[in-house]
């Protein structure tokens, strides 16, 4: 009798083992997705190229630091800005006009209460000088 209290004993340890070690595995796991997920490609608003981790975006942020809207000047990626590589062409999302080196797109950038970070793209110089 003594053996077989034993016996259920040691089989409840080995199934607590086992579901703290599958338990453990799933934390470890969803890290791995999420940062596969925060691999996805983001794309210049310029060119359009790719951007690859630890590849950002060139822009200018006006003050104030601490409204929730503020106004920013975006002059491009690596790909596009200062020069452009063979093969991208600098256009304006919103009229669809070429943008000069020189040129940028003025932005509205929006600071969420969660940290997180909104663009909203008004448009180039030109169109911009129209509106």
């Amino acid at each position: 009798m003594e053996y077989f209290i034993l016996g259920i004993a040691l089989l409840v340890i080995i199934l607590l083992l086992i579901g703290l070690v599958n338990y453990s595995s799933k934390k470890l796991t969803s890290p791995q997705k999420r940062k596969k997920t925060n691999t996805i490609l983001q794309k210049c608003p310029i060119c359009d190229s790719p951007l690859f981790p630890g590849e950002n975006i060139i822009s200018k942020v006006y003050r104030p630091m601490n409204v929730p809207d503020q106004l920013c000047t975006i002059s491009g990626c690596p790909h596009c800005y200062p020069s452009t590589e063979k093969g991208v062409s600098r256009i304006c999302p919103v009229c669809h006009s070429s943008i000069p080196l020189s040129g940028y797109l003025t932005a509205r950038l929006f600071n969420e209460k969660n940290n997180k970070k909104h663009v909203h793209i008004l448009g180039c110089q030109n169109c911009r000088k129209s509106n």
